[in-house]
């Protein structure tokens, strides 16, 4: 059995996983959710007076996968979401291949129990004008003190919400009525255009009041805490917007409006208006004219059926 620590080797496992993003192989979002989760473990396997690799066998590893947490809010969930036990496993599997292909181990806990199974996914809702006017309204309350306004004014913009979290200042070009996506593993960095009077004036609100409190820990970020993980940028996006969606009590398809259903909205506002599938694909920083067309809710190929009849 190897005597290596698990501290030891997660640290040598991390200077790997910080390779591999400089140079292109792992994005940095999930990266720092490898980071995360193996830090949760040293914690968990310390309580546990565990100190070596090895010690992590399936049954500790299983355990940890299941074992209860805190929300955004630190109150105690029992019952882990399968998302997040999703995310766990994945984090110990990174951790062990890497640490397999170091040659600090040959094991491979988890690697022989059942998937933990994906619900299936929504699919994205319809919203209407008025449901956009909604969330306008419900999005204001407490600005510019509060995100809500600046977070809704962004995916109104073009912005996925991967890219809204690293939105500074800076990338707010009011003058030629425009903002800046910074562009993600999967989408194109970009100039978007403001199109709306409202959301060039939450946007403006948004930017005076950061500026004013502005400091030396703070790089301008509209949305978020500039230090803050990838991960965490991400979902505190969408928990803002979920806030507001819950005041609005916007329901698309019978369920609640997801990002995804902004950005549909305005793909299919751009595509109605120009015409091109193009027009949505450059806004969206999209490579896929299909990822495009589908974004737009726009079905410009026949389906299997359509096509053998």
């Amino acid at each position: 059995m190897s005597r290596i620590t698990l501290r030891s080797a997660f640290l040598r496992v991390v200077r790997e996983w910080d390779t591999a993003v400089r140079h292109g192989r792992l994005s940095a979002q999930t990266a720092e959710s490898y980071i995360k989760v193996g830090e949760r473990l040293l914690h968990f396997s310390t309580a546990l007076g565990l100190t070596r690799l090895d010690d992590i066998t399936d049954t500790v590893a299983q355990t940890f996968v299941d074992a209860p947490g805190r929300d955004r809010r630190g109150r105690l969930i029992t019952t882990p979401a399968d998302s997040t036990r999703r995310v766990r496993k994945s984090g110990i599997d990174a951790l062990f291949a890497e640490s397999r292909h170091l040659g600090l181990t040959t094991k491979a806990p988890l690697l022989d129990l059942p998937c933990i199974p994906r619900s299936v996914p929504r699919p994205v809702g319809t919203l209407t004008a008025h449901d956009i006017e909604v969330l306008r309204f419900h999005a204001e309350r407490g600005m510019p003190q509060t995100r809500h306004a600046t977070v809704l004014g962004l995916l109104l913009s073009g912005l996925h919400t991967g890219e809204i979290g690293y939105t500074t200042v800076s990338d707010l070009d009011l003058r030629h009525a425009r903002i800046w996506a910074c562009g993600t593993t999967h989408t194109t960095a970009r100039f978007c255009p403001l199109d709306d009077d409202w959301s060039i004036r939450v946007l403006r609100l948004r930017a005076s009041f950061v500026i004013e409190h502005s400091n030396a820990y703070n790089s301008g970020t509209l949305a978020t805490i500039a230090d803050s993980p990838a991960y965490r940028r991400q979902a505190s996006v969408c928990t803002a917007f979920g806030e507001t969606v819950r005041s609005g009590g916007i329901v698309a398809e019978g369920r609640s409006a997801a990002p995804r259903d902004v950005s549909s909205w305005l793909a299919a506002k751009i595509f109605e208006r120009t015409g091109q599938i193009a027009d949505v694909a450059l806004r969206f920083g999209l490579s896929s004219l299909d990822g495009a067309a589908r974004l737009a809710g726009y079905q410009w190929r026949p389906s299997v059926e359509e096509a053998n009849t």
